[in-house]
């Protein structure tokens, strides 16, 4: 995380997935600052994995967004529960992917916080393509 102004993107996941996409994202669309993720390891201290996604969390700029793999796993409880219990503000979206990182990604420069988590949750439903539909539309009668 180096640019100060910027929001920020934390990725939670189960295992190495937060890693990997943004890695992908990066293959696509170069450095990507302030994006971050945190994986939770099989038989990690849930108290330590707690401490760093909060302090990570604490520590992105203003604006900053959370994407979680999955509602109701260990990261999202893990943050949500201390984020409810502290009235703190978290503006997040489950289900993150390729294409809700790097619309993200785009985004935050021109929006951030509950209207980038917006903005994503419109794209997530886009960036959903029933192939079998789609090679039918292409095919001419």
């Amino acid at each position: 995380m180096n640019e100060k102004n910027i929001p920020g993107i934390l990725i939670l996941s189960h295992g190495p997935f937060c890693e990997a996409v943004i890695e992908s994202a990066k293959m696509i669309a170069g450095e990507m600052e302030n994006v971050v993720g945190i994986p939770l390891e099989a038989g990690c201290d849930m108290e330590e994995y707690a401490a760093k996604v909060i302090n990570t969390y604490q520590a992105l700029p203003k604006g900053s967004i959370v994407l979680f793999d999955l509602q109701s796993g260990t990261p999202f409880n893990q943050l949500v529960s201390y984020c409810a219990g502290n009235e703190v503000p978290l503006d997040a979206l489950c289900g993150v992917n390729l294409p809700i990182l790097l619309e993200a990604w785009t985004l935050r420069n021109s929006v951030s916080g509950s209207e980038l988590v917006k903005a994503l949750e419109n794209a997530g439903h886009e960036s959903l393509v029933n192939v079998t539909e789609y090679i039918k539309a292409l095919q001419i009668d």
